[in-house]
């Protein structure tokens, strides 16, 4: 499987964290940890199915806190486009809590019309830069700000800064308002709670620092855990198996 990352253009920066290209010769089969923020996928070659069956060509997947497998075709090819946790609000107006752990055709949220029109145009590019520049210009065409809520982006700032290292409470009273207001706003325009979102963020960063190199233990110190016991625990909830065992089969 080749991984190609490429930067969104400047407009984009601020709401998606990279667009990439993935090509596979060879049949495989994907384990995907939770990501901090939504997906969106171009599929110009093959297909993929997961548990409940084929995905769409293009497709939207929500904020979810565990993993994801799904078999990808010989020959497939995909754009994807990773956005930033509060990134989803600024290209769907919708309530986005009802994408929650779901995989969704765009057609559902962006028109069979317009995605189509992408669909074609990043199938029919001669290269994958023109590809990804198509999907660039799609997403600067529907960013918007009718999503938006500012609280939100400033408590997603919080969390991100600190490396979900932080009490939500505490977050909640920084930012003048009750937690249960400020859960209900989150989880509209990010997709789940604050809570889920820094859980995601120390699970992401835990693993990270252990393929760098760091032991088990110091990762999840690191990361924010209480202690190894406490990640394995965490990382099982997601995962279904333990660090170890799951890192192995990637």
């Amino acid at each position: 499987m080749r991984m190609t990352p490429y930067a969104p253009s400047p407009e984009l920066a601020p709401h998606v964290r990279s667009l990439m290209v993935v090509e596979s010769e060879a049949a495989s089969t994907s384990h995907l940890l939770p990501a901090t923020g939504f997906a969106l996928g171009f599929r110009y070659r093959g297909a993929a199915h997961d548990e409940r069956g084929c995905l769409p060509m293009a497709a939207l997947t929500g904020l979810r806190t565990t993993t994801r497998r799904h078999r990808t075709s010989a020959g497939g090819g995909i754009i994807i486009a990773a956005l930033h946790p509060s990134g989803a609000s600024r290209f769907f107006a919708d309530d986005l809590r009802e994408l929650f752990g779901r995989t969704l055709p765009l057609d559902d949220l962006a028109g069979p019309r317009d995605v189509a029109e992408v669909l074609e145009r990043v199938a029919e590019a001669p290269n994958e830069k023109r590809r990804v520049a198509v999907v660039d210009a799609f997403l600067r065409r529907r960013l918007s700000g009718k999503g938006r809520d500012c609280l939100v982006e400033r408590a997603v700032e919080q969390i991100v800064s600190r490396k979900g290292r932080l009490r939500i409470a505490g977050l909640a009273a920084d930012l003048g308002i009750g937690q249960d207001a400020l859960e209900k706003r989150f989880r509209r325009a990010v997709g789940g709670t604050p809570k889920q979102l820094a859980s995601i963020i120390r699970l992401e960063r835990a693993v990270e620092l252990h393929r760098l190199g760091a032991s088990l233990t110091r990762a999840a110190v690191d990361a924010g855990f209480a202690d190894q016991s406490h990640f394995i625990r965490a990382f099982r909830n997601a995962a279904g198996l333990a660090p170890r065992e799951f890192l192995r089969q990637q």
